[in-house]
């Protein structure tokens, strides 16, 4: 269950709270994304969002940051 770009495969799935860097007008700032399913690598602790994390991500990071781009609707 390794990532395409993570050749680790001594992977446990976890549910925490996943750091997520921002691009874009709003560079620099971070988001913490709760309840997120990830892969840790036991080798060396690396996370990586499962495709549901990943989903979840994604719509968290769309409605969090619309507040700070000035769309309320």
């Amino acid at each position: 269950m390794a990532s395409e770009r993570y050749a680790g495969t001594d992977l446990v799935r976890r549910i925490t709270t996943y750091p997520v860097l921002l691009t874009g007008p709003l560079e620099g700032k971070e988001i913490h994304v709760g309840g997120m399913a990830l892969h840790e690598c036991l080798s060396c602790g690396h996370l990586m969002p499962t495709p549901a994390g990943k989903a979840k991500v994604d719509r968290n990071v769309t409605m969090g940051i619309r507040p700070f781009l000035g769309q309320l609707h």
